[in-house]
């Protein structure tokens, strides 16, 4: 009877300490977002603030401002954390065959004015792979274009960087598509980023890309569509043509979790570049 009682009284007793350390997971962020929630990001340089993408899903798990754990910060005190999940579409994405959550500068930036943009990006450690679905990390776009000029994306080859024209017929001319470093070494790590551009349709335009303050590619000559139209930077998880991964493997897109900090816009390299 005693051994019974002892053998009833240990499987209780894991069955519930299961459960608290799926619990603590499930809540892991919970005092950074709470104490975070109703704070302004860090220094920004001339960007300001960040919109919600009108077309992000609406959901409480989706974007949040933390504050800790000190792992997840690259530099000062908050950063954003984005959570794309199965279904996590809003407005025509849920049509179109798109989930995102993503946050958008409100000033842009003017073409023909040279700027400095950085960023810096940890994904999470077991961030996954999901081609043949597109996954984008930050974006620039000109509106109203319906393709954007420049981005960070996922394939193959890893991690990559592009700048490229879309035509009316859907087809793309790149003048970067620089692959620099694999999915497995860009997990549970901070990688920053800069930009340094002049936003231009003719022979003055200009994009430099560095990777960890070291120069990765460059182009020289026409980088956006038209010199009329402000260029928007744009940032969090962007997935599209969804259903193929789907069609694929018979699953849904799997979660796709990561943390930007150091998101700042600047007239100089040292008004942007993070103290490594």
């Amino acid at each position: 009877m005693g051994q019974l009682y002892i053998k009833h009284f240990l499987k209780v007793f894991r069955m519930r300490l299961l459960a608290a350390v799926i619990l603590s997971l499930s809540f892991a962020f919970h005092p950074f977002l709470a104490s975070a929630q109703s704070l302004s990001p860090d220094d920004s340089g001339t960007f300001g603030r960040f919109d919600a993408h009108t077309r992000a899903a609406q959901t409480a798990h989706g974007f949040n401002i933390i504050s800790g754990p000190p792992a997840l910060l690259r530099e000062g005190q908050r950063a954003f954390l984005f959570d794309v999940r199965p279904g996590d579409c809003g407005g025509n994405d849920c049509r179109e065959d798109r989930e995102r959550v993503e946050r958008v500068d409100r000033s842009g930036s003017r073409p023909r004015d040279e700027h400095w943009y950085a960023w810096s990006l940890r994904l999470a450690d077991d961030f996954p792979f999901i081609r043949p679905t597109n996954t984008t990390l930050g974006q620039f776009k000109q509106e109203p274009q319906g393709c954007e000029v420049a981005g960070i994306g996922i394939e193959s080859r890893g991690l990559f960087f592009y700048n490229k024209l879309c035509a009316a017929n859907g087809e793309a001319t790149y003048m970067i598509d620089k692959p620099f470093i694999s999915l497995a070494a860009a997990r549970g790590r901070w990688i920053d980023f800069m930009v340094h551009s002049n936003w231009s349709a003719d022979s003055d335009g200009f994009l430099d890309f560095y990777v960890d303050g070291r120069l990765i590619a460059s182009h020289r000559g026409r980088v956006v569509y038209n010199n009329r139209d402000e260029v928007t930077f744009r940032f969090g998880i962007y997935r599209s043509f969804v259903s193929r991964y789907t069609g694929n493997t018979g699953n849904p897109v799997p979660r796709q979790w990561a943390i930007y900090d150091n998101v700042r816009r600047g007239d100089t390299r040292g008004s942007v570049e993070i103290q490594r």
